[in-house]
C-alpha cells in the first residue's frame, strides 16, 4: 500500500512539474515582444529510487532559469558603444555638410562673383556702379564667410546641448542600475526579471557612454566609463557633472572630481565630444585659413593701387588679427564700404588706368593661398575634407551597424523567444501533463480497489 502512495506522490510531482512547464512556456510567449526579455527554461531532475525495488520517485523541479550569454552581451555592449560613437560623429558631419551647401551655389559662388566684380571694374574703372558692385560683392563674401562660421559654431553649441541631455540620462540610468543591483542581491523570486531590466539599462549606458560592465559574485554589477572611472559600484551610483567652461562655453565633464572629457572615446557622448572638439574645429580652422588668406592677399594688392581720387589704396577688408576666427570676423573696411570711390582700381593713379583692378581680378587664378593653391582650389579642398570625413564616418557607422545586427541575431538565438520552439514545448508539456493525469487517475483507482477489498 505504501508503494501506491509513493506512486501517487510521484504522479503529483509530475503534474506540478509539467504544469510549471506550461506556465514557463506561456510566460515566454507572453513576453516575445518585451525588450530585454531572456527566454526562461524549466530545469527538471530525476528523483532517484529509495531502494533497489523502486522504479524511482518521479521528477523534481530545480528551478526556472533565464538563458543569457554574458560574453555575447559584453561584446554587444562594446559594439553598441562604438556604433553610437560613429553615429554621433556622422550627425555632426552631416550638419557641417548641409551648412556648406551645394557646389556652385555656396561660398564658392560668392568668391566667383567677388572676383567677377573686379573684372567688371577693369572694363570701366571710373564707373561708380561698377565700384558699388565691388563693394557689394565684398560685403556679401564677408557675410558668407561669417554665416558659415556661425553655422559651424552652432554645430558645437548643439553638440553641447546633446551632451548635457546624454549626461542627464546616464546619471538616471546609473541610479537605476544601482537600485536594481540592491534588489537582485536580495535574490528574491523576481531576480531574473530584474536582471532583464538591468540588461536594458546597461545596454543604453553602453550606447551613451561606452560603459564597461563587470559581474560581481553577489549578482550585482559594477560599471565603469572612460579610463576605468567608476560609475556604479554595487548599490552606489556616481554622477557625471557637466559644467560650461572657457569663452566657448563647452561642457567639461567630471566624475568624482576628475576631468573625463578627453577619456570619452566611445558611446554617443564620446562621439559628440569628438565632433565638438576635433571634427568641427578642424573644418573651422580650414575655413578661417581661407578667409585669412583671401583678406590678406586682397588687401596686399589693393593697398598697392590708387583709388578714384588718386590717393594710395587702403585695406579693402578689415585686417584680420589672426587666422583663428578670421572667417567669423571677416568684414569690409568701413571706409571703403561707405565710399566706393576708395576702391583702388588704378595701378598708377592715372584716371582710367585699370591695372590694379586687373591684378585684383587675377587673384582668382593666383596660387597665393596657403600651400600655393588658388582660392577655388582652397575651397575645393575644404569641401573635399568635409565630404571625405562624412563618407568615412558613414562607412564606419554602417560597418558597426552590421556587426551589431549579427550580434543581436546571435543573442536572439541564445536568449530570444521563438514561437515555433515554444509551440513545440507547449505541446510537449501538455502531452506530459495529460499522461501524468492519467497515471494519477490509475493510481487513485487502484487505491480505491484495494480499499474496497479491505472493506
Amino acid at each position: 500500500m505504501s508503494g501506491l502512495f509513493e506512486s501517487l506522490t510521484s504522479a503529483s510531482n509530475a503534474l506540478n512539474a509539467h504544469r510549471l512547464g506550461l506556465d514557463v512556456t506561456g510566460q515566454n510567449m507572453a513576453n516575445i515582444n518585451t525588450v530585454g526579455y531572456s527566454r526562461r527554461v524549466l530545469q527538471l531532475a530525476e528523483q532517484p529510487p529509495a531502494d533497489l525495488l523502486s522504479a524511482g520517485r518521479g521528477v523534481e523541479v530545480l528551478g526556472v532559469r533565464a538563458l543569457r550569454d554574458e560574453f555575447l552581451n559584453a561584446r554587444l555592449r562594446g559594439e553598441q558603444g562604438s556604433g553610437a560613437f560613429n553615429d554621433a560623429v556622422v550627425e555632426s558631419l552631416a550638419t557641417i555638410e548641409a551648412s556648406v551647401g551645394p557646389a556652385g551655389a555656396a561660398l564658392d559662388q560668392r568668391m566667383t562673383e567677388f572676383f567677377d566684380a573686379f573684372a567688371a571694374l577693369a572694363d570701366d574703372v571710373t564707373s561708380l556702379p561698377a565700384r558699388d558692385g565691388v563693394v557689394e560683392q565684398g560685403r556679401l563674401l564677408s557675410q558668407a564667410f561669417g554665416d558659415l562660421s556661425a553655422r559651424l559654431a552652432l554645430t558645437r553649441r548643439d553638440a553641447n546641448l546633446s551632451i548635457r541631455g546624454a549626461v542627464d540620462e546616464v546619471n538616471r540610468l546609473s541610479q537605476e542600475v544601482a537600485a536594481l543591483n540592491q534588489q537582485i542581491m536580495a535574490n528574491g523570486p523576481e531576480a531574473e526579471a530584474l536582471r532583464d531590466q538591468r540588461g536594458v539599462a546597461l545596454a543604453r549606458l553602453s550606447e551613451l557612454a561606452g560603459a564597461t560592465v563587470m559581474q560581481r559574485p553577489d549578482g550585482a554589477v559594477d560599471v565603469t566609463i572612460g579610463q576605468g572611472r567608476a560609475l556604479v559600484v554595487a548599490t552606489n551610483a556616481y554622477a557625471i557633472d557637466a559644467q560650461p567652461t572657457g569663452p566657448s562655453g563647452d561642457l567639461l565633464l567630471t566624475l568624482g572630481g576628475i576631468t573625463i572629457t578627453s577619456e570619452m572615446a566611445s558611446g554617443r557622448i564620446g562621439g559628440l565630444v569628438h565632433g565638438r572638439d576635433v571634427v568641427v574645429p578642424a573644418h573651422q580652422g580650414r575655413l578661417d585659413q581661407l578667409a585669412f588668406d583671401i583678406a590678406t592677399q586682397v588687401n596686399a594688392v589693393h593697398t598697392a593701387g590708387f583709388d578714384l581720387n588718386g590717393a594710395a589704396g587702403v585695406n579693402f577688408f578689415a585686417v584680420p588679427g589672426s587666422v583663428a576666427g578670421a572667417a567669423g570676423t571677416m568684414a569690409m573696411n568701413a571706409a571703403v564700404a561707405a565710399d566706393s570711390r576708395l576702391v583702388a582700381g588704378s595701378a598708377t593713379g592715372a584716371i582710367g588706368d585699370n591695372g590694379n583692378a586687373r591684378d585684383l581680378a587675377a587673384l582668382r587664378e593666383a596660387g597665393v593661398m596657403t600651400g600655393g593653391a588658388t582660392a577655388a582650389e582652397a575651397w575645393a579642398e575644404f569641401v573635399y575634407h568635409v565630404g571625405s570625413d562624412v563618407a568615412g564616418a558613414r562607412s564606419a557607422s554602417t560597418s558597426h551597424t552590421q556587426i551589431i545586427n549579427q550580434l543581436l541575431q546571435l543573442r536572439d538565438q541564445a536568449s530570444g523567444v521563438s514561437l515555433d520552439e515554444e509551440a513545440a514545448h507547449l505541446m510537449r508539456y501538455q502531452r506530459a501533463y495529460e499522461a501524468s493525469a492519467r497515471y494519477f487517475t490509475s493510481i487513485v483507482e487502484t487505491i480505491d480497489t484495494v480499499l474496497e477489498m479491505v472493506r
